[in-house]
């Protein structure tokens, strides 16, 4: 009577342990459920947000390049109109040296031009209606004055440009760091989601684990691993699109950096701008700049070392072969080889050679 007492206890206890475990792993999954369905949510904004983000980065890139540019060019004319200046003032001396010569030489007009003159612009007046001077001399400082006017006019509009663009670059950053800022919000609320998930699931096999050992059961096992990736093909090393991709792959793992364009962190159109300045090609610093100054080729005839560009353009990697890109995804990121239909290619370019 007691061992049957004791059995039934003993089932009744090992039921309830049991009872309670799945009744904490239904609460669980319920949750979990509703997490995964977050998580999920939350990757689908966390790409629209990169998408945006990389674009972002592109206007600045390109805004930025045109200011550098037009920078350039401003310090040029600069350059120019101070030579400009120093070549006039050089004219004039002549102009007033052949004017005392002439006085010198005995002929009046000259000092009555010099002392009528209130001023040395209206003594080149006069001698230019009169010519009683040297016609070469007057028409060297009249071709330098206009030269000079036309300088200093492009060194201004030069400048307007340049402090308009620097406005632009202003705004590209700002626009850029506020679209990084949404990233990193985003990314960190997914992080966050990712660790509730885990609470969950470890909470999970801590109970089965402690309910199995209560009730003597079988410990709950599971799980499984990612598949491997798919063959990398390796593209003739003899052509320049083979090149492209064997200098690319040696960055592989190099960290996504905004605006990078250099081994210690690269954004896609920076990738692509110094692998192909390895090979002597210069490109711009921009994904929508790159498709515009190359011919563009069918996604149908790819071969490796083509760009292809996706996100309106916004983005741009470079094509290894079977469907596969090389490129920096985006902030966070390294740069890693891709599934084109992952990505969802719109056009692509070739680099001639």
């Amino acid at each position: 009577m007691v061992r049957a007492t004791r059995a039934l206890w003993l089932s009744l206890t090992l039921a309830i342990l049991i009872s309670t475990a799945l009744t904490v792993q239904s609460a669980s999954a319920t949750s979990l459920s509703t997490l995964r369905a977050e998580a999920k949510a939350a990757q689908v904004r966390l790409n629209q947000l990169y998408t945006v983000s990389e674009q972002k980065i592109q206007a600045y890139d390109q805004v930025n390049s045109r200011y550098l540019k037009t920078r350039t060019q401003l310090r040029s004319t600069q350059y120019q109109l101070g030579i400009a200046r120093a070549n006039l003032s050089a004219a004039r001396a002549q102009l007033a040296a052949d004017l005392t010569r002439a006085y010198k030489a005995g002929s009046p007009d000259p000092i009555m031009y010099l002392l009528a003159a209130r001023s040395f612009n209206e003594l080149v007046d006069q001698v230019a209606i009169l010519g009683r001077t040297s016609n070469s001399t007057r028409q060297l400082v009249l071709s330098i004055g206009r030269y000079r006017t036309q300088v200093k006019s492009q060194a201004a509009l030069l400048k307007r440009q340049v402090q308009q663009l620097q406005i632009q670059k202003s705004q590209a950053k700002a626009a850029a760091d506020a679209a990084q800022r949404s990233v990193s919000s985003a990314a960190a609320y997914k992080a966050h989601l990712g660790r509730r998930i885990q609470s969950i699931l470890d909470a999970q096999a801590a109970a089965a684990r402690e309910a199995a050992a209560r009730a003597a059961a079988a410990a709950a096992t599971g799980g499984g691993s990612s598949p491997p990736p798919g063959s990398i093909p390796i593209p003739p090393a003899s052509s320049l699109g083979g090149k492209a991709v064997a200098i690319a792959e040696q960055y592989l793992g190099v960290p996504y950096v905004y605006g990078g364009a250099s081994p210690s962190g690269f954004d896609c159109s920076g990738l692509v701008m110094y692998v192909y300045g390895q090979l002597g090609v210069s490109l711009t610093h921009n994904a929508d700049g790159q498709y515009n100054e190359l011919p563009h080729v069918p996604l149908s005839d790819l071969q490796p070392g083509d760009l292809v560009f996706f996100y309106g353009f916004g983005h741009v990697a470079i094509y290894v072969g079977n469907g596969i890109v090389i490129h920096a995804p985006h902030t966070g990121a390294f740069v890693e080889f891709a599934s084109m239909s992952s990505m969802g290619p719109i056009a692509a370019a070739r680099v001639p050679g």
